[in-house]
């Protein structure tokens, strides 16, 4: 019988795929709350902005982005421009 090491993983690779695993989870979260919640307030903002030939009003969006990224915050060891 031979035995493989070449498949063994020390414990900070396990704790890698761990943190990269959670990241993923937390990202894929956000992604959907960003689909379903502020995506479209831009949407209706952009919309709004151009029919009736003003800027638009971001505010309501913002805030949506801002309460998503509160809920789902990422990781310490993270850095944020990866969001």
């Amino acid at each position: 019988m031979n035995i493989d090491f070449s498949q063994l993983k020390t414990a900070e690779q396990l704790q890698a795929d761990k943190e990269r695993a959670q990241l993923d989870g937390i990202l894929a979260t956000r992604r959907a709350a960003y689909l379903s919640e502020s995506d479209p307030l831009r949407l209706e903002a952009d919309y709004d902005g151009l029919s009736q030939g003003n800027a638009p009003d971001y505010t309501a969006w913002l805030a949506s982005v801002a309460d998503i990224k509160k809920r789902f915050p990422l990781p310490k060891a993270v850095v944020p421009a990866e969001d």
